[in-house]
């Protein structure tokens, strides 16, 4: 979850980049759909956090943005998932 000073600076970045301010959905151990929500939600945002690596003030996060290899995982996750989701 963001904090309320990261989402301030999450938000307009989010904007100027992809035109829509959706943000990052929490997984809950309870209920195994709201990791294909995750996973969902994270993938509709994986062009912003590539695009984000590239601002100055966010490079030292590099190492913990998603690799490509990894995004083509929660593809496949996704794809595996969607069938039975209810």
């Amino acid at each position: 979850m963001l904090t309320p000073g990261r989402q301030n600076k999450f938000i307009p970045c989010l904007i100027a980049t992809v035109s829509s301010a959706v943000q990052p959905i929490m997984d809950v151990k309870t209920c195994w759909n709201s990791t294909l929500e995750l996973l969902k939600r994270g993938y509709q945002l994986h062009g912003f956090t590539d695009e984000c690596v590239r601002y100055p003030q966010y490079r030292d996060y590099h190492p913990l943005f998603t690799t490509q290899d990894e995004w083509t995982i929660v593809k496949y996750v996704m794809e595996e998932l969607s069938p039975v989701q209810y």
